[in-house]
């Protein structure tokens, strides 16, 4: 039994060992079809898994706090009939009121993000040593860290943040300050105009946490800054999170929150809903957004999902075409080993064994090239995505499916028909006039190859399109050349501004300035307007208010359609309102509109001018109501328009100028048209992502034209060479080889353009200010579809036409 046993098995080992030296020596004899076929697998591979890790790094946020099935973040939903406006900020007070009202929570905190905080290093005697401007400041209650898993290094986070004053750092921060993070603590750092002592090191929070903490300031601090018993000032800043009890109901406890609001919220001021949104959703909901500034929604995460498996599908289809084209000229070696007695089954495990190999090493290629494109990726998609085997297992478990899956579905169907082949016809080369089935699934794979390719091609033009129409859309502003200037607050600096006012107006390459709260782009804030007309606290309309001097019109070419601007003034005494507040409060024509007063913040003064409507946010969102005044005390930054030859130059002046007049604080300035830019980043990355994938898709749809042009080549050699004998010329076998794939390509657009304009229709409607869909995208996919096959099949079918008849016609 036992030697029986033994001979079994190395009978087993010699029969593997045959099929394995076999593939080897069939894979070397065909030298173009191994080149293509592993080509083919080994860029779908790799576009996968480099799919598969962008979702897994995106899904990953935030998944390590332990409590994050029962932590939610409270969110202002707007009870606005027009369009509902949502908004992540709650009023001060709300925190220590919901801990106040209901104790059945386990736990409520407040946190508020801050950035372009000035952080100065002083000496003994008060000199600053060094100076930083901070982006990830958050001030927090110290029961954040009983919420939330960042981890102390040095410290206790039950008190790090209980003192005012007080402050902890990440590991990496305080390296940056003190040198060493263990020396930190105990140290000072001024910002927020006050000395503030080191009372905890946190460990580096990890990449994927949508809390990208550097320092973390105790929230107590805030008292000095802002009024805590303020239920109507909002900053959407400042978050609010809670942490209910297992099993409790959130759409209680929303229903809950509407009382609350009614119950602390003054009638005039109460237009929004409080409800609960888990932190689970937080990373992919656009609407509210998040400290990172970064979002990424799970529409976006189906999309990649899917293309991601049709590259995976149309490198197997690729396979198959190639495999089952080349069959043909393996039917002689099928036919000798079944007339020496081979049985189906050993010829359908040789056939998949050839396939698992061509797999394996194209999975070991593709791994390689996904981990030579992931610095390019990481730097378009602004991620820190790593390429770790051992502490990432998962991806070995996807490249093992994947392997295992493409091995089956590009290995399964060859084998059975390579193995079903008659030994006779076989053996007498007759296996072509077999059924032309197998030739049926073929075209079918060819279709699907490229309406999937054409689905992608489409979303590419009509997302790559989109992108140029906001770089091209006429926002109401100028942007060109314009630069804008943040100063200090305090009142020592505002005393300085007037000078900086003379030195800057006197300098070339500075053609205009203006003084202001900010840019164009976005309002300094939002209140209540109200009519003269009316008496009652409720408001007509809630508006944006742009605080900025006379200068500030002609700089950014703002048009005026009706009245003149406000007159220079120290304070509020004019309005200027733009159109759409016109429509709002229906006021009728524009220049029915000049000379009636309306209440903004407290003043009641005339609307003096009609501005025409600007674009305040991105073209996502509709233009809302706006409102301008002076109001010297209000201003923050200066806006500079420089010539455009000399922008550099001029760059390093204002800098010179800066450090002269302020030495104490950084030189902070963004220029107005990368601030636009910065709207549509998801976008430019979806953009970028579509186009990639879009042309791999293309690329490995050739390749499997490539295929069937081959089978089709050899199918009809007899053809052709008799079609050669009697006159038929390069051009007319050409033409002859062409019209299939392109009635299958057709047949392919046919199916991929009602699939791409729904998606496409889909997408747009989330623009209020969008590109029609015309009729062009299609025509301009079908042509490129047509135009890249072409000539990737060009060089097989002038091949096949221009061989020597006689080979093909030639008896054996």
């Amino acid at each position: 039994m036992a030697r029986r046993l033994c001979r079994k098995g190395i009978t087993s080992f010699a029969m593997i060992k045959n099929y394995f030296k076999t593939a080897v020596r069939n894979l070397v004899r065909n030298k173009s079809y191994t080149f293509v076929n592993i080509t083919g697998l080994v860029v779908g591979i790799a576009a996968s898994l480099l799919i598969f890790l962008v979702l897994q790094y995106e899904q990953s946020f935030d998944n390590f706090h332990t409590k994050k099935d029962r932590l939610f973040r409270v969110v202002r939903i707007s009870k606005n009939a027009e369009g509902r406006e949502y908004r992540t900020g709650v009023p001060f007070p709300v925190t220590r009121g919901i801990r106040a009202d209901y104790p059945q929570l386990e736990n409520a905190t407040a946190i508020m993000g801050d950035g372009g905080v000035e952080v100065k290093l002083q000496d003994k005697k008060g000199g600053i040593v060094k100076k930083f401007n901070e982006d990830n400041v958050f001030l927090a209650e110290p029961n954040f860290f009983k919420m939330f898993d960042f981890k102390m290094a040095i410290g206790r986070p039950e008190t790090a943040l209980k003192e005012i004053n007080s402050l902890v750092l990440t590991k990496k921060t305080a390296t940056k300050y003190f040198g060493d993070w263990k020396d930190a603590v105990g140290k000072t750092l001024n910002l927020y105009r006050a000395n503030m002592k080191v009372t905890g090191i946190l460990e580096d929070p990890p990449v994927n946490t949508d809390f990208p903490l550097s320092m973390v300031v105790s929230y107590i601090t805030l008292e000095k800054q802002v009024n805590m018993n303020n239920w109507v000032g909002i900053d959407d800043a400042n978050y609010c999170f809670v942490q209910l009890p297992a099993n409790y109901s959130v759409a209680d406890f929303n229903k809950k929150l509407e009382a609350f609001v009614t119950r602390h919220m003054p009638p005039d001021h109460a237009g929004y809903n409080l409800v609960l949104e888990p932190i689970s959703e937080m990373h992919y909901d656009s609407r509210f957004g998040n400290f990172n500034g970064r979002t990424f929604s799970k529409d976006l995460i189906t999309a990649l999902d899917l293309i991601g498996l049709f590259l995976v599908v149309v490198a197997c289809v690729n396979f198959i075409n190639l495999s089952t084209a080349q069959a043909i000229n393996r039917a002689r070696e099928v036919g000798v080993r079944k007339v020496l007695g081979g049985r189906r089954k050993q010829l359908v495990l040789q056939f998949l064994g050839e396939t698992s190999l061509v797999c394996f090493i194209s999975m070991i290629l593709a791994t390689a090239l996904a981990a030579a494109m992931l610095p390019l990726l990481n730097g378009l998609l602004e991620t820190q995505l790593s390429f770790d085997f051992w502490s990432n297992p998962s991806v070995i478990l996807f490249l093992a499916i994947v392997f295992i899956a493409i091995t089956f579905l590009s290995g399964f169907y060859p084998a059975i028909v390579l193995s079903g082949f008659n030994p006779i016809l076989a053996l007498k080369s007759k296996v072509i006039a077999q059924s032309s089935s197998g030739v049926s699934l073929r075209r079918a794979l060819v279709v699907l190859q490229f309406a999937i390719a054409q689905v992608l091609v489409i979303g590419t033009l009509v997302v790559v399109s989109q992108m140029n129409y906001f770089k091209n859309a006429d926002l109401g502003f100028s942007k060109k050349a314009i630069v804008n200037i943040s100063y200090p607050g305090d009142s020592l600096s505002r005393t300085k501004v007037p000078f900086l006012e003379s030195q800057l107006r006197g300098q070339a390459g500075i053609k205009e300035l203006s003084f202001s709260r900010g840019m164009p782009v976005g309002a300094d804030f939002a209140t209540d307007l109200q009519l003269e007309t009316n008496h009652t606290p409720k408001a007509d309309l809630v508006v944006g208010v742009k605080i900025a001097d006379t200068a500030y019109f002609n700089l950014y070419k703002l048009r005026l359609v009706a009245g003149r601007v406000y007159f220079p003034s120290d304070t509020a005494s004019e309005f200027v309102v733009n159109e759409t507040l016109l429509k709002k409060l229906n006021l009728g024509a524009p220049r029915q509109a000049l000379g009636k007063r309306v209440r903004v913040n407290g003043w009641l003064r005339p609307i003096v001018g009609v501005v025409k409507d600007f674009h305040l946010n991105s073209l996502r969102d509709p233009i809302g109501p706006l409102v301008m005044m002076p109001f010297k005390n209000g201003y923050s930054s200066v806006n500079i328009q420089l010539q455009s030859a000399n922008i550099k130059p001029a760059m390093a002046m204002l800098e010179k100028i800066w450090n002269k007049d302020f030495p104490d604080y950084v030189f902070q300035y963004a220029f107005v048209d990368q601030s636009v830019a910065d709207y549509y980043k998801q976008e430019n990355r979806l953009s970028s992502l579509y186009t990639v994938f879009s042309g791999i898709a293309i690329f490995i749809s050739c390749l499997g034209l490539y295929g069937l042009i081959a089978f089709m080549a050899v199918r009809r050699n007899k053809e052709i060479g008799i079609r050669k004998v009697l006159g038929a010329s390069v051009g007319h076998i050409v033409y002859l080889l062409s019209r299939e794939f392109t009635v299958l390509i057709a047949i392919a657009f046919v199916v991929a353009s009602p699939v791409g304009y729904y998606f496409m229709h889909k997408w747009l409607q989330q623009y209020t200010f969008r590109i029609d869909l015309g009729v062009w995208y299609f025509v301009l996919t079908i042509a490129l579809s047509l135009l890249i096959a072409w000539l990737a099949v060009g060089y097989s079918a002038v091949k096949a036409a221009t061989a020597n008849p006689v080979k093909s016609l030639r008896t054996e």
